[in-house]
């Protein structure tokens, strides 16, 4: 099996966990509740399949890795390169734990509080298991491996194709994926709030965008399992606190 195959398999079971969301809530439309969430799944399951082979011809140019699959195809021992992944990738996830807890408790109950007709909307909350599989898995894929590694391979190119890849490309291209994901999130939180003002905004996105700096950071220089772990751990204890302090 080849790398590209495992990230495309993973980065699809994330997309298949998205069946575990209730889009007919959201998205009337005729048709059963099965049929609509399988027509939600097209567009993720598009950019996953894009980011995989973007990932694929540019990660290795610019020397980002997915080391843990390459050493499983390879036959070689993942002992080590678990135990280099697993201590940054916990701490990671912790403090980007304590950010999703913060910003659910304030932003995010102001939000749910404020969203009049849109208020079921603004107070949903994915499934777990989706959490955990499309954000911890197919989201990397998205944003590290595609978005993070083309954007890296452009900074190499119109630096002049470098030995060594520049640090300044490399805090470019994890800021600037990040900041497009975060960016993202506006069409949701404009629907919620259409007024909402400049610092809510703000918050908004730093509040996305940190915790793709940090995963990003990870994904350069541990690898992508690394960001993966550190993603899915932080919703996983954010989750759990969530619960607990509710």
């Amino acid at each position: 099996m080849r790398r590209w195959q495992v990230l495309l398999i993973g980065g699809l079971v994330g997309v298949a966990s998205l069946l575990l969301v209730p889009f007919e809530v959201f998205l009337p439309m005729p048709g059963s509740s099965a049929s609509v969430r399988f027509l939600a799944l097209i567009n993720p399951a598009i950019l996953t399949i894009i980011a995989v082979f973007a990932g694929e011809l540019t990660a290795q140019r610019v020397g980002f890795r997915v080391p843990l699959v390459e050493a499983w195809i390879d036959s070689k021992a993942l002992s080590d390169i678990l135990r280099s992944q697993i201590a940054p990738a916990l701490v990671v996830g912790a403090a980007v734990a304590v950010v999703l807890i913060g910003y659910n408790l304030t932003i995010g109950a102001r939000l749910i509080a404020n969203a009049g007709s849109q208020a079921q909307i603004a107070s949903f909350d994915l499934p777990l298991g989706s959490k955990l599989l499309y954000g911890g898995i197919t989201e990397e894929i998205l944003t590290r491996w595609g978005l993070v590694s083309v954007f890296a391979w452009l900074g190499w190119r119109l630096a002049g194709r470098p030995d060594t890849l520049p640090n300044v490309v490399v805090a470019s291209a994890v800021i600037g994926a990040a900041a497009l994901f975060a960016a993202g999130h506006l069409p949701l939180l404009f629907l919620i709030a259409p007024h909402a003002s400049p610092a809510i905004v703000t918050t908004v996105l730093v509040a996305n965008a940190l915790p793709g700096i940090l995963f990003g950071a990870l994904f350069v220089r541990r690898g992508l399992e690394a960001a993966m772990i550190a993603h899915a751990s932080a919703h996983l204890l954010a989750t759990i606190c969530l619960i607990a302090l509710n």
